[in-house]
């Protein structure tokens, strides 16, 4: 299993597949990519902000009644690629403890 420092586009691309975005539980950011799900997280509620900076940027207004529209247009693996590309250090991620056994091993 890689870190996620090591992520490419086709990780990244199953990473957001398997979370639900902008949700309010850390259950729905459980992955079986040995990310721990606060980790996750953490990297995909700042996506999200990322994400609305484009948007504003772009002036792009999100209401309560264009949310569709919004994810459509920000919510793409190019922008993940962007927003992971973002990050230096990456020593803030915490991985499961099984991800870190099979590292180890």
């Amino acid at each position: 299993m890689k870190r996620l420092e090591n992520f490419k586009r086709e990780d990244l691309a199953e990473f957001r597949k398997q979370i639900v975005l902008n949700s309010l539980f850390v259950s729905d950011y459980q992955n079986s990519l040995g990310i721990s799900s606060d980790s996750a997280c953490l990297f995909f509620d700042s996506f999200m902000s990322f994400i609305e900076d484009l948007a504003e940027e772009d002036g792009f207004k999100l209401t309560d009644k264009n949310w569709k529209e919004f994810f459509e247009k920000y919510d793409t693996l190019d922008n993940l690629e962007d927003w992971h590309g973002c990050y230096e250090d990456f020593s803030w991620v915490e991985y499961e403890e099984e991800f870190e056994l099979a590292i180890a091993a």
